[in-house]
């Protein structure tokens, strides 16, 4: 025989682990705004790690004459390149997808970086039922906190 739950039952947005967001413990990284990408040359010892881009930043680059907001793959500090992932926002949620059908990873110098955004980071069942029938299937999707620059790529 097993035991009845009796412990609060909560739910929490995506990617909040259950706190608020004013939580002490969420780290200053979530502030709601949108910070400056760091100087490619950021990465002496002892500055401080917000400043530093890392793999799973999602970030503003500079995509031929526009920008486009993305995640990052992999950060290449030899040579100051980084490959970007381009997300899309979808129309129906307003949530960012990854691009991976219509627009490749993008490998991008650390200087056309120019923000790096507030983004909570969540999976959902992928919602083609041909492709995914009994719902085993998840894909990545982020919900961009920060308010974005003007001229943004937002489709895909």
């Amino acid at each position: 025989m097993s035991a009845v739950f009796t412990g609060a039952r909560t739910a929490a947005r995506p990617g909040t682990s259950g706190r608020s967001l004013a939580s002490p413990a969420r780290p200053a990284r979530f502030s709601r705004t949108a910070r400056p990408a760091p100087n490619p040359t950021h990465a002496s010892p002892g500055e401080e790690a917000n400043d530093v881009i890392v793999e799973w930043d999602v970030v503003v680059f500079r995509d031929g004459d526009g920008l486009s907001v993305g995640k990052v793959e992999s950060v290449r500090a030899s040579d100051g390149m980084c490959v970007c992932q381009p997300l899309f926002q979808e129309e129906e949620t307003g949530v960012w997808l990854e691009a991976t059908y219509t627009r490749g990873p993008k490998t991008v110098p650390l200087g056309d970086i120019t923000a790096i955004l507030d983004a909570d980071f969540a999976q959902r069942m992928a919602p083609d039922r041909v492709s995914n029938p009994h719902g085993e299937h998840a894909e990545d999707f982020w919900e961009i906190l920060a308010e974005l620059p003007d001229g943004v790529r937002r489709g895909e």
